[in-house]
């Protein structure tokens, strides 16, 4: 897995401590100036859980940023003091992620929920998937993640001469199991074949259990309503059909009993209701109608009686008019010619003899007068009959309203008469509707469970079958062998080049699947046996840890695998003195120098101890060192400014 480390930003109360990191880079110096505490920041910001809070880090710590690369993605990860979630950066992606406990998927598309799927993601790599237990066939699939693989990648301080990698027989189980996965997914035991065939057993195996589950549920559930077989429901269901055909039986008799009794009643009644109803609207249609022409006639009226008026004001005028001697025109005030006597003066007109006019009015007036008078009449006799029809109106709501209120006491002497008898039978009626259509809905659940039981058997045998070519994918991985033998040759190598004392170049290196814990056994007929538990010296430990970790990451850069191109080793010269073990302290470095330059090339390396040991000339690696001091401006601690305890 292509994996780089560019810088590590410590956020701090007063400053922010920048650290870039090379293809090698040497952090050394007095104890306390927070050397450890890098590698601890790295481990945080890649998922760890806690971080040992120095007092330095106590007193000032805010946040850290750790910039890397992972594959071809620039990727950022901040997280802040005692925070169970990180921010990754990377292209113009945001995301907040957790670092360990997953909560669903949080990158929509993908699979991705906590911090170490999204390495992955980024690499275009899927995490292998092993069996959480190694003794259980029916155990369930799990993910390695990137915190299982970094334990062959951060070798802390704390447990370097203590723990070889979980793999030790009193290790916790759990991460023991997890650290021999690591190992057989590097060593290539987990082949794809072997991979697809745990993921289709896996698969098959929880379709299995579901189909188990959900006949077992419907078993219970039709133990609980008494009825276990197709045929009891049956039965049942016969038995509810015949008594809810009495029931209705029973209900159409009472009906036809208590109608027979009151239906001359109620039907007189209703027909009378009808009547009345009919006369009412008959009613209200001639009102109706009595009053629009009502309405016509009045206003005729008062057209006729205005005309009357405007006939008297014509002859007063006349009247008023009449003797005048007109000389000049009374529109213009010019002078009149004159005219003949038989001519009016003004318009020359031939005058009408004065008795014919008042005839003419007189008659004009007497017309109009019994016009109205004729009018007056009409209206009088409307109004009598709108109110006679009014009162009918008036006569006919008290009739019906009396109707009404005999037909509701008729209904409520039926209603009662029927309810009083028939509503226990109607409520046991709807109890057996219910209970048949209850038997329909369940009638198809022991035949379900039959199917469910055939679904079963079916898979059963088809997971028998996948188990088998699983152990035999299996068989023949265990049986390839050469991944673990070029592990053990480049081990002794190390070892050899390590100058860790003790060791022969005739040696033998031993590590039996399923442990995985490698044992050097003396050649030439010495039986003496060698392994990490059984080192005595402190010192030898860390360089038998560390030299196991290398010959790990020659293997993985062999083989190309998913292990990442880090490594992080704080003290590996811890309980060694530089002086008087020069030859394993300069044979180590060395050993790590070469590897840089050559098979290890693309495996970045960050080293923490007390004493810095350049490369010797000729061999091509880029190293950074730091040289740390507590109370120095000039060689500043970890974070500068800090000079507390």
């Amino acid at each position: 897995m292509k994996f780089r480390l560019n810088e590590l930003h410590l956020t701090c109360k007063k400053a922010v401590a920048p650290i870039v990191f090379d293809d090698i880079s040497y952090f050394y110096g007095e104890l306390g100036a927070g050397k450890s505490t890098i590698a601890r920041l790295i481990d945080y910001c890649l998922g760890s859980s806690e971080l040992v809070m120095t007092p330095a880090l106590q007193s000032e710590f805010v946040s850290v940023s750790l910039l890397m690369t992972v594959g071809d993605t620039p990727l950022r990860v901040e997280r802040e003091r005692e925070s169970q979630q990180a921010l990754a950066s990377w292209g113009d992606n945001q995301l907040i992620v957790p670092v360990r406990q997953a909560a669903g998927v949080v990158l929509p598309n993908t699979q991705v929920e906590v911090l170490s799927d999204l390495v992955f993601h980024l690499q275009g790599l899927q995490p292998p998937r092993v069996r959480k237990s190694q003794l259980n066939e029916d155990s369930t699939l799990e993910r390695l993640s990137l915190r299982d693989l970094l334990w062959y990648c951060y070798l802390d301080q704390d447990s370097m001469d203590s723990s070889f990698f979980h793999l030790d027989r009193d290790a916790d189980t759990f991460k023991r199991l997890k650290s021999r996965n690591v190992l057989r997914a590097i060593l290539g035991v987990h082949q794809e074949r072997v991979a697809e065939l745990e993921q289709r057993l896996e698969e098959i195996r929880r379709e299995r259990l579901g189909y188990i589950e959900s006949a077992r549920v419907l078993e219970q559930s039709l133990q609980e309503t008494q009825f276990s077989t197709l045929e009891e429901i049956e039965v049942r269901e016969k038995e509810i059909a015949e008594k809810q055909e009495m029931l209705q039986r029973r209900i159409a008799a009472i009906r036809t009993d208590k109608a027979t009794a009151i239906n001359h009643v109620t039907d007189q009644l209703r027909s009378k209701a009808r009547h009345i109803a009919s006369e009412l609207e008959a009613a209200d249609t001639a009102l109706e109608e009595l009053t629009t022409v009502n309405a016509n006639d009045r206003r005729h009226r008062n057209e006729i009686l205005a005309l009357s008026t405007k006939v008297r004001r014509l002859e007063s005028a006349r009247a008023v008019l009449n003797d005048v001697e007109f000389t000049t025109c009374p529109r213009c005030t010019r002078q009149l010619p004159n005219r003949g006597a038989d001519l009016c003066h003004v318009c020359g007109q031939t005058d009408e003899p004065e008795g014919e006019e008042n005839d003419d009015g007189e008659r004009t007036q007497a017309d109009i007068a019994s016009r109205v008078k004729e009018l007056e009449e009409m209206m009088e006799a409307q109004s009598v009959q709108m109110n006679r029809i009014r009162r009918r109106r008036e006569e006919l709501h008290r009739q019906k309203e009396t109707v009404d209120q005999e037909l509701t006491v008729a209904m409520e002497q039926y209603d009662s008469a029927y309810l009083a008898e028939a509503l226990a039978v109607e409520r046991e009626s709807a109890e057996a509707a219910h209970e048949l259509y209850y038997l329909k809905r369940i009638k198809v659940l022991p035949s379900r469970v039959g199917q469910l039981k055939q679904q079963s058997d079916a898979l059963a045998a088809k997971e028998s079958t996948t188990r088998r070519e699983l152990n035999e994918a299996r068989a023949a991985a265990e049986q390839d062998l050469s991944n673990l033998q070029k592990l053990k040759k480049l081990f002794l190598d190390c070892l050899l080049r390590a100058k860790v004392p003790g060791f022969k170049a005739n040696d033998i290196v031993q590590m039996d699947p399923p442990w995985f814990l490698p044992e050097v056994h003396g050649g030439s007929g010495d039986l003496a046996t060698t392994s990490f538990s059984t080192l005595g010296s402190g010192g030898k430990k860390n360089l038998f840890k560390c030299c196991f970790a290398l010959a790990v990451h020659r293997l993985a850069a062999e083989m190309k695998t998913l292990l990442p191109t880090i490594m992080v080793i704080d003290s590996p010269m811890k309980n060694i003195s530089e002086r008087e073990n020069r030859a394993q302290f300069e044979g180590f470095h060395d050993l790590l120098y070469e590897l840089c330059a050559s098979e290890l090339a693309g495996t970045q390396v960050i080293l923490i101890d007390k004493e810095f040991c350049p490369p010797v000339e000729g061999v091509d690696v880029s190293v950074t060192s730091r040289h740390m001091r507590v109370d120095s401006d000039t060689e500043p601690p970890l974070i500068p400014y800090y000079r507390g305890k």
